[in-house]
């Protein structure tokens, strides 16, 4: 039956909306094709009225079909799409019906932020055709919009959940639209300027069109959309016949004046330092239509806004902080590596930069260079990246990454990779890495270490698996990259299973799922030693009617550490001598954890979430070394409120305690709420203020049965792991007017305060604080 429903829906899925648009359906592919009318001067308003008289002239795309909650039933509400192309764009027009137009959800948002609240079209635009990678393009129904790079197998944030779409970079384009008494309507005007594709006489492009009903979470497309195929971008339908496209000299210049006023205290003296200008200049050269070259000289990379606040009281590995800053975001996509061997925000202070990416014929070529100031008066970084990439077979992939962090030449890290992304039978994707790396430390003997890796992932719309494989030693270091630990094994296994009620049902779908980890040292893995942590976590989740969620989970985690990572660790004993602490680690088998969210997105001036869960962990001291066993219980509320169309604010708390079970006395808290309000004048103005504070403690190691401090011994002696204490308040104002991406004006004010005791707000300190203010201009010629 689902099998007929999309044949009929593809057959049915183009149309003609002047005579120079003739549909095709190639059954055995389960293709949808297009003739799109290429015209001299398309002579288009982007008013988002659909009043201009070219429109006639337009390819129509409609009978689009839902694939979220049920699949390939039609879809829910009717959507007409036309689409024209002239000697300078692509131009799309869209009548998005609604048989209740009071529910349509549009709010005037900032740029790329609402994508997660309110209705929307989405373009995804595969312009080389070569179902790897693609443009995406979504507005809202005002016409706000977000933009970024489909990128298959760069996975979807690091969660790898929803499409695989890096929402960071952003081009140069139009859109408007209107709310309507039958639904709205948008027009987009995308220049050639803003493309990458192929130079050939004709060609033909990938194009999806989704549209996305917020109030109920429906997702409907154009060309019929299954799960069960592990690359979407294969699912998408064709633009043929498009003739003599040429983009023409390709250069933007991008010159950005910043300004700044920085306070700091010391001694409990606050004081500020003189105002500081800077200049700076970004430039972007397309060598052909399908291979770019951006440089920059003093670049601002100041971030508008700061990195959320992350819990940190008893954590084993480095955070994660996502990239944001719009140098390195641009041709990002080509740097993607199933590993992050390459990590930009490990060039921390450059003074300049170059970077050149692009496709030729199958190879995707990336190369980024750059000096990175030290932070004091040490020496200068050089850090080169290389990428390739070749397309193999219909969605398959061959890779290989060089990248070289250099001081000077006898202190340097050096890394040499290859990967691969193999698509078997539409379903299975079989993903491999191996790198070795070169790390050189002055009078020291180079270090060479490796690491490798291998996934195999099943797409299933009822039953999807995924089984992998990592491996480093001790001496791989990845000074480019970012991996949280090395010098494990660790395998891993996920299973879940869905199904789904029909349309209308009031549990649209439900399932169960099943995820196994083990992670051993690596000596000890390839001797067939025992796993330093193993973990077994049966979950289950259930989405209803109305946008209501439900996820929980059982976990059982077991720890088993070797001496040698307590090296260094003494505990004083009862007739004042010092001896090596090494606890039972019997402590840290059987460990148990429960975890639950509700996720609530029913309302349209009320949305958020909530979670909690309560496990059983060791209290760490070191990556490789547990102290005692502990109750962690953490909780987090999170709400997002629409009160107007403009006024939109998020609002949250996260709290943790951990409490040792020895005693049940408190080991560490953390405690942070966040309020974000954000107020949009227009479209390209608004004003935002961020309130933060985070109250966090840690207290300190203790022997979990003698309740005596342990202490940590060097080759300079022994320190008492004592704790410590945060009440840091940060408050942030921003107003900024961005017409168009790398056209701005900014004027922040961020300022740091500790307080005594936590959440009292009295006798507030002063740390720091900084006034900022950015000019910028994005010239294209």
């Amino acid at each position: 039956m689902q099998s007929t429903l999309i044949a009929l829906a593809v057959a049915n899925a183009v149309g003609t909306h002047g005579p120079s648009a003739p549909e095709r359906y190639d059954g055995a592919l389960g293709e949808i094709s297009v003739s799109t009318p290429v015209v001299a001067d398309a002579d288009i308003r982007i008013d988002g009225r659909l009043e201009d008289l070219s429109w006639e002239q337009a390819a129509l795309l409609h009978s689009f079909t839902q694939y979220e909650p049920v699949e390939g039933v039609p879809a829910s509400q009717k959507t007409e799409v036309m689409v024209m192309l002239d000697a300078h764009a692509v131009y799309f027009g869209v009548r998005a019906y609604d048989d209740n137009p009071v529910g349509i959800r549009a709010t005037l948002a900032e740029r790329d932020e609402f994508t997660r609240s309110d209705d929307y079209i989405r373009f995804v635009i595969d312009t080389f055709n070569d179902q790897r990678r693609a443009y995406v393009f979504s507005v809202n129904p005002l016409g706000v919009q977000q933009d970024g790079i489909w990128n298959e197998g760069g996975g979807a944030g690091r969660m790898h959940m929803g499409p695989p779409v890096d929402d960071n970079p952003d081009f140069l384009w139009e859109s408007s639209g209107e709310v309507t008494d039958w639904g709205y309507a948008l027009e987009i005007k995308i220049p050639l300027k803003s493309l990458r594709f192929p130079e050939a006489e004709e060609q033909a492009w990938g194009l999806q069109v989704v549209r996305k009903i917020a109030r109920n979470g429906y997702e409907e497309s154009w060309a019929p959309i299954t799960t069960n195929i592990a690359n979407r971008l294969t699912q998408s339908g064709k633009l043929t016949g498009l003739r003599g496209l040429d983009a023409g000299l390709f250069l933007e210049v991008n010159p950005v004046l910043t300004g700044r006023r920085l306070g700091t205290e010391s001694d409990g003296v606050f004081a500020h330092t003189s105002p500081e200008a800077d200049f700076g200049l970004n430039m972007t050269y397309g060598l052909t239509s399908n291979l770019t070259l951006d440089g920059t000289y003093n670049p601002d990379f100041s971030q508008v806004e700061a990195d959320a606040g992350q819990i940190a009281v008893n954590e084993r590995f480095a955070l994660f902080f996502p990239e944001k800053r719009p140098f390195f975001l641009e041709g990002t996509e080509i740097f993607n590596l199933p590993k992050q061997l390459v990590y930009t925000r490990s060039i921390a202070n450059p003074i300049g930069g170059a970077k050149m990416t692009g496709k030729v014929g199958a190879w995707n070529v990336g190369y980024l260079g750059a000096v990175d100031q030290s932070l004091d008066d040490g020496d200068d970084a050089i850090a080169n990246i290389v990428r390739v990439r070749r397309d193999i077979g219909g969605s398959s992939t061959l890779g290989m990454v060089y990248t070289d962090r250099t001081l000077h030449g006898d202190e340097f890290n050096r890394v040499a990779g290859a990967d691969a992304r193999l698509v078997l039978a539409q379903r299975y994707t079989v993903t491999l890495v191996g790198s070795t790396s070169f790390t050189a430390a002055p009078q020291a003997e180079t270090a060479v270490g490796s690491l490798w890796s291998a996934r195999v992932e099943r797409a299933g719309r009822a039953l999807s698996l995924t089984a992998e494989i990592e491996d480093s030693d001790s001496d791989f270091e990845a000074g480019s990259g970012f991996l949280r630990r090395t010098g494990d094994t660790q395998l891993e296994s996920t299973i879940r299973y869905n199904r789904y009620g029909t349309s209308g049902s009031l549990v649209e779908r439900w399932g169960p799922s099943l995820e196994l980890r083990g992670y051993w040292d690596h000596d000890a893995f390839w001797s067939s030693q025992g796993a330093e942590e193993a973990s077994a976590q049966l979950g289950g989740s259930v989405s209803f009617r109305g946008n209501v969620s439900i996820w929980g989970n059982l976990k059982r985690t077991s720890f088993e550490f070797q001496p040698e990572g307590y090296e260094g660790f003494v505990v004083e004993t009862s007739s004042g001598t010092v001896e090596p602490f090494y606890p039972s680690q019997d402590l840290f088998g059987g460990l148990w954890g429960l975890n639950g969210m509700l996720w609530v997105n029913t309302f349209d001036k009320v949305r958020g979430n909530v979670r909690f869960s309560w496990d059983e962990v060791p209290i760490f001291g070191a990556s490789s070394a547990a102290i005692e066993p502990a109750d962690s219980y953490t909780g987090s509320l999170s709400l997002n409120l629409y009160p107007t169309q403009s006024l939109q604010a998020e609002v949250g708390v996260r709290h943790t305690t951990i409490l040792r079970q020895r005693d049940g006395s408190k080991y560490s808290s953390a405690t942070i709420p966040r309020i974000r309000a954000q107020y949009q004048f227009s479209r390209a103005f608004f004003v935002r203020g961020i309130f933060e504070y985070a109250s966090q403690e840690r207290r300190a190691l203790l022997h979990p049965s003698t309740g005596r401090p342990v202490s940590v011994c060097d080759d300079v002696g022994c320190t008492l792991r004592d704790g410590s204490t945060a009440h840091d308040f940060h408050v942030e104002g921003l107003v900024s007017y961005e017409p168009s991406p790398g056209t701005v004006f900014y004027v922040g004010y961020t300022r740091e305060m500790e307080d005594p005791d936590a959440f009292r707000f009295r006798d507030l300190r002063a740390t720091a604080d900084g006034l900022f203010v950015k000019v910028s201009y994005r010239f294209r010629f």
